[in-house]
């Protein structure tokens, strides 16, 4: 699995690159950072990866109807269609097949982050992942930044050794205490303070944007900006790997509270851009979508 952070990105082998969308099925493999401290697929069980090979092998020889991309970029989809033409986004997007959308509402198939998820996307967006892991879409035009839905993630130690892969077991996964923690680690900018905000109709949400603190020692140089960076977040699906940020990259975090079957998770959606200019072009584009989104059937916001 890749899991974007930042513009930089480097996974298990710590090999950085700048974020790019990629091209569709078959076509020379793109770069997608996952981390100015990333997550690659190198450390994925077996079972996931045949999984992906299956999924992909569906998405770009033809695969049924309904597939988000590439069969699903052949039709136009508009926006205000009707919920009977919600098409499946159910292929497996990465940096070597990326999916491209067309104007439409998609749900979320299985292998997903969160299966039935459904939001609405402008013509001309992308995706070089879409995992059990996060969904990561990419903007027209805007090739260094991202948006990114997650699911139930831990803090890490933000820098220093064992910074990305240090579970912090004081921290609980909650909006509260992630957002208190982020408030209060010396390696973190808060840009923008928490607020309260809504995603999509009735999706309560906390809101802030961090960015790395001119004092942050990292400690790595690995990260081109060390020591400027600093590391946030890990996801049981992301195979030990993290997300992090560095120099003037900020994101933008909502964190809410969903229930699905009973049990509470705490539901991420990032906007990842590489610096504050950057982020506000992000939010611009991407209010359509995060306006639109729509938790599955029998999930609830908190």
């Amino acid at each position: 699995m890749v899991v974007r952070v930042g513009r930089y990105g480097y996974g298990v082998s710590r090999g950085w690159a700048m974020p790019r969308t990629g091209p569709q099925c078959g076509g020379a493999e793109g770069v997608l950072a996952m981390r100015r401290f990333g997550v690659n697929r190198q450390r994925l069980g077996s079972a996931l990866a045949v999984l992906v090979l299956a999924l992909a092998l569906a998405a770009c020889g033809g695969g049924g109807a309904g597939s988000a991309s590439p069969a699903a970029s052949r039709s136009a989809s508009p926006a205000h269609a009707a919920r009977s033409a919600v098409r499946a986004l159910d292929a497996v997007c990465t940096p070597a097949s990326a999916c491209h959308f067309t104007a439409g509402t998609y749900r979320l198939g299985a292998a997903t982050v969160l299966p039935g998820l459904e939001l609405t996307l402008p013509a001309g967006w992308s995706s070089t992942e879409s995992t059990p892991g996060t969904l990561s879409l990419l903007p027209p035009g805007q090739p260094n930044s991202h948006l990114a839905f997650w699911l139930d993630l831990s803090a890490v130690k933000s820098s220093g050794p064992g910074h990305g892969t240090t579970i912090l077991t004081n921290v609980v996964g909650t909006p509260s205490a992630l957002t208190a923690w982020l408030t209060h680690d010396r390696d973190f900018l808060i840009v923008s303070k928490p607020a309260s905000a809504t995603v999509g109709q009735d999706i309560k949400t906390t809101s802030l944007v961090v960015g790395v603190s001119r004092s942050a020692n990292y400690g790595d140089p690995g990260c081109p900006a060390n020591p400027r960076c600093a590391d946030l977040f890990t996801g049981s699906n992301w195979g030990g790997n993290s997300y992090g940020i560095g120099g003037d990259e900020e994101v933008r975090l909502y964190l809410g509270t969903i229930h699905i079957s009973g049990g509470m998770h705490t539901f991420v959606v990032a906007l990842d851009a590489s610096d504050h200019a950057g982020l506000l072009r992000l939010e611009e584009a991407a209010k359509p979508i995060i306006g639109s989104v729509r938790l599955p059937p029998g999930a609830a916001d908190g």
